[in-house]
């Protein structure tokens, strides 16, 4: 009894033995820390620790500046996962927050170069956030929020490429983003959104955060490009031009032409001569003078015959 019971605990150590690598090896393919997961642009940056399970995303693009204070394992490396519970986000708007101790603090968020400025304890430790891009960053304009309803959010920018839409939830741990640009101006068709008049001088972002035709949509107004930045392509209206006004003018249509026998003919406005009026030439009327002047010679003769006869009688 006792060698077969012998046999059976030596079996099952065995077993364990065997099994405990395997089981090990599962276990770290799931943990956080195994692999860094793919992280969307919009919340990527440079992670450091700077508490116990504390982590600062470092970010310093189009946005601005921005710190995002995240949760991590007391274990946590560079290289693992970042992409854990938000604690704090620290911006040009909230530059001070205070998270498990810490006080934090964005500095110099109008400079080159802003830093994470990290108090405990009375000590102080600065993390110096990235070099902001210089081209063609500095054409972008400063990033205007909008919130869309059912824990939705868009960033709307304006650069030289026009204007741009990030769509993304409002909990940073949520990885869904949806981009819209000048040349892909159209959301998804279950969530209906898009860019209108994408290539104008004053594009609109149009929104609805629900379906159904009887549902209002949402409008909001791109920010300005900065001064001095002009596009990058030729600028162009959407909505058609309106339609000119119908003429009130009213035309004269020319009636009543008259072809004289000299062959020149003349025009005459409708209803200016009356009925029955005949229309005469300057030619014309050198006619009737000649015959006028002929007919005052042939009485001049007639006269002449006369006295002439009366004369001849008298003689």
């Amino acid at each position: 009894m006792r060698t077969a019971l012998r046999a059976s605990i030596s079996t099952a150590v065995l077993a364990g033995a065997l099994l405990a690598p395997i089981a090990g090896t599962a276990y770290a393919a799931t943990t956080p820390q195994a692999a860094a997961a793919t992280v969307p642009a919009r919340y990527a940056g440079t992670p450091v620790l700077i508490d116990t399970g504390v982590v600062a995303v470092l970010r310093n693009a189009a946005e601005g500046p921005e710190v995002w204070i995240r949760a991590a394992s007391d274990s946590w490396k560079p290289g693992d996962d970042y992409m854990a519970r938000v604690l704090a986000t620290l911006d040009v708007k909230h530059l001070k927050a205070s998270v498990n101790g810490l006080e934090l603090e964005l500095v110099g968020k109008d400079s080159a170069r802003p830093s994470l400025s990290v108090v405990k304890g009375g000590t102080t430790k600065s993390y110096p956030l990235p070099q902001a891009p210089t081209a063609p960053a500095d054409c972008v304009s400063q990033t205007k929020q909008v919130g869309l309803g059912a824990g939705l959010q868009a960033d709307l920018t304006m650069s030289p490429k026009g204007p741009k839409v990030v769509m993304h939830d409002a909990d940073p741990a949520d990885t869904w983003t949806r981009t819209l640009t000048r040349t892909d101006p159209k959301g998804s068709e279950g969530y209906f959104s898009r860019i209108n008049n994408p290539s104008g001088a004053k594009p609109v972002f149009e929104w609805k955060t629900q379906g159904g035709k009887n549902v209002p949509s949402g409008f909001a107004t791109f920010p300005a490009l900065p001064k001095g930045c002009t596009p990058e392509y030729q600028v162009t209206e959407e909505t058609p031009a309106p339609k000119p006004e119908p003429s009130t003018s009213k035309s004269v249509t020319a009636t009543n032409v008259s072809t004289q026998t000299t062959g020149q003919t003349t025009v005459v406005p409708q209803g200016s001569v009356a009925a029955g009026a005949e229309i005469a030439s300057e030619d014309t009327d050198n006619s009737i003078t000649v015959a006028a002047g002929a007919g005052l010679l042939a009485v001049f003769a007639a006269l002449g015959a006369t006295v002439l006869r009366r004369r001849r009688s008298h003689s």
